[in-house]
């Protein structure tokens, strides 16, 4: 039977209806038998799928250009660390296109452990005076100033990133257009040595977790960049290296290279910014002096260049943050005072009201336990028992108003090497001197302060100053109190351990 007496018994389709309309019966061709014809019908299949091709090549979308990446990492004498650091960056989900080890005037095996690692470029400065910056510098100047990369990110040696940490810290750069620089959320490992030391450790990480929250409270803005880890926008920093006239976006004017480069792209129109995601682990301080070192630079950049600007919406977070510590430490030695001269003049009477600004602060404790990252049984109890988070307002005033007595006095200090020193464990000067000087000076103003009042003070004087003094202090007290009750009820915006 032929093909063509086939045709009247193919079963046709039924018209199908969508949305009103008929659609035409559809008609099935013959199929065709000879070799040449299935031939032809492959010749003509190829021909369009060619043509397709062509246009679509010829009419594609522009290709998304892929940013790059390089990694700026100044290394002193970090053969301890740099190990974990370095195994840390190259097991990230975000390959960075380029990492580059600046040795510092290293004389450990910092540059030999670096060495080991395969697509990480080592070079070693010698003779550099402007310590971490001067490292900085020559690596920029070395690999980016042409500006063949997209995003620059710096971090320091003692940080372990987590597996995700620069492919967010990327993501979150590009996605906000006005952001020149975004920092990663800083967490500590727990900490090593005795008791003492793992309880210092851990009032860093509260004293960390305070900061976070303080940024997530301004839309995660903040001025300070972490030198930690930080994504710079490149067109951005060479923005500062031009405008400024350097070779490389820090400066050695502060010791406090990455608030100076904030505040500098801030005036400039871009906003820096805490990351939502992105967490790196630092290197806490283990012992006091160490940390001392530390502060004592950190308050004496921050304060060189408070007092070096304008009063801005800028530099007013820095002012309020030192306004605030002193009116807490005021606070905490008019009430002694107070209590020593109703004590000794048999006019005390107590009130339970005083415990409420304690009770306050440390349920304002437990909340920060609560929001640092990998929190354990031991921060709730550190945060509870109050006197540890006291114990650290007390150091973190005398350090300050220790170096901002040496600002005043205008002493000129290297304190990057008062740092390096600190924490090898070396003494370098004005740490035990300031702390002996401080403890004599309290003992000598409270004995005179102690003799005029038993012995020279009339009735009617310590009336007058035990009023005006409690009264003072109450309303104080109660203005701190209320802005802390604020701060407990405050949602921490997303923030999250």
């Amino acid at each position: 039977m032929a093909v063509q007496d086939l045709a009247p018994l193919l079963v046709q389709p039924e018209p199908r209806i969508v949305e009103g309309t008929v659609l035409p019966r559809t008609s099935v061709p013959a199929p065709r038998s000879g070799l040449a014809e299935r031939l032809a019908d492959t010749a003509v299949t190829a021909r369009r799928a060619l043509e397709v091709t062509i246009h679509r090549l010829r009419y594609r979308p522009a290709t998304r250009r892929v940013a790059k990446m390089a990694v700026l990492l100044p290394a002193h004498n970090e053969e301890s660390d740099i190990e974990a650091c370095l195994d840390s960056l190259v097991a990230q989900t975000r390959t960075p296109d380029l990492i580059v080890v600046i040795a510092d005037n290293c004389t450990d095996d910092t540059v030999k452990i670096a060495r080991r690692y395969k697509g990480i470029k080592v070079i070693e400065t010698s003779g550099n005076t402007d310590a971490k910056v001067g490292a900085l510098a020559t690596g920029y100047a070395e690999f980016l100033a042409g500006g063949a990369f997209d995003v620059m990110v710096s971090m320091d040696a003692d940080v372990v990133l987590d597996p995700d940490c620069l492919a967010d810290l990327e993501a979150e750069l590009l996605k906000t257009p006005s952001a020149a620089a975004v920092s990663a959320k800083y967490h500590f490992a727990e900490g090593q040595g005795g008791w003492f030391n793992r309880q210092l450790v851990r009032a860093q990480k509260m004293d960390f977790t305070q900061f976070q929250v303080r940024a997530n409270e301004r839309a995660r803005r903040t001025t300070i960049v972490g030198g930690q880890c930080s994504a710079f926008r490149f067109s951005a920093i060479d923005e500062v290296t031009r405008r400024h006239r350097r070779a490389a976006p820090w400066t050695n004017e502060t010791a406090t290279e990455d608030a100076q480069l904030g505040l500098e792209l801030q005036e400039m129109g871009w906003t820096t910014v805490m990351s939502a995601t992105a967490r790196a682990q630092v290197g806490a301080m283990p012992t006091v002096r160490a940390l001392s070192g530390q502060r004592a630079k950190w308050n004496a950049g921050l304060i060189a260049l408070m007092t070096s600007m304008p009063l801005s919406k800028r530099t007013l977070p820095f002012w309020l943050q030192h306004i605030g510590l002193g009116l807490n430490v005021f606070m905490r030695l008019a009430f002694v005072a107070l209590l020593a001269a109703s004590v000794s003049t048999h006019q005390f009477v107590w009130s339970w009201w005083w415990i409420t600004p304690t009770a306050l602060a440390a349920l304002y404790q437990l909340k920060m336990a609560h929001l640092s990252p990998h929190r354990r049984g031991a921060d709730y109890l550190f945060a509870a028992l109050w006197l540890p988070g006291e114990a650290w307002l007390w150091f973190s005033g005398w350090n300050t108003a220790k170096s901002w007595m040496t600002h005043l006095l205008g002493t000129r200090r290297d304190l990057w090497a008062a740092q390096a020193a600190a924490e090898a464990g070396k003494r370098s000067g004005g740490g035990a001197g300031a702390l002996l000087g401080t403890i004599v000076g309290s003992v000598v103003v409270s004995s005179v302060g102690a003799w005029y009042w038993l012995t020279q003070a009339s009735v009617e004087f310590q009336r007058v100053v035990l009023t005006v003094g409690w009264r003072s202090l109450a309303f104080m007290t109660i203005v701190a109190s209320i802005l802390l009750l604020i701060k407990l009820l405050r949602p921490t915006r997303g923030l999250t351990a």
